[in-house]
């Protein structure tokens, strides 16, 4: 599913942004508060050179862990400029044969079309849409699997009554 990741990157005015590294730095604490309790705790620590040691591995591996959620994990979203917002991705699952009915749909940008398409909670066929929150554009594409069978649909729906 990256290819429509990838296509929404080469649109005008899309560039990457990271997710925050919020999460990351929260295990990073819950790492130095282990570390501080097992450093107060007198029977486990033999001495002073052992709980630094012991300190100095739980912050490496701790930092290790956020440059690998940062290098390598899904840390990078689209980010529009001209809307000043960040696109998240939502899934829709319909049966095989129904592609025609999504592609007519997305190409006249009628909503309410597409959401006359029966979704099911398994199928091949995959809509990824990536919007913003307040829905302003949509990038849409049809996957079957993981390849995909249309090309990126841009879409700016109406504002609902």
């Amino acid at each position: 599913m990256e290819h429509i990741k990838k296509s929404i990157y080469k649109q005008p005015g899309m560039r990457h942004a990271l997710k925050p590294l919020w999460p990351a730095w929260i295990l990073v604490g819950v790492g130095a508060v282990c570390g501080a309790a097992y450093a107060a705790w007198p029977n486990l620590s033999t001495g002073v050179g052992s709980t630094l040691l012991f300190m100095a591995a739980l912050g490496a591996m701790c930092l290790a862990l956020v440059v690998c959620y940062w290098l390598f994990g899904d840390s990078r979203r689209p980010y529009s400029r001209a809307l000043h917002a960040l696109l998240e991705p939502t899934y829709a699952y319909y049966l095989p044969g129904t592609d025609a009915q999504l592609r007519a749909a997305l190409e006249a940008g009628d909503e309410a079309a597409l959401d006359a398409v029966r979704r099911t909670p398994g199928g091949s066929l995959v809509l990824v849409r990536y919007s913003d929150r307040d829905e302003r554009v949509f990038y849409s594409q049809i996957l079957d699997g993981t390849e995909p069978v249309s090309d990126i649909f841009v879409n700016q729906p109406q504002k609902k009554n």
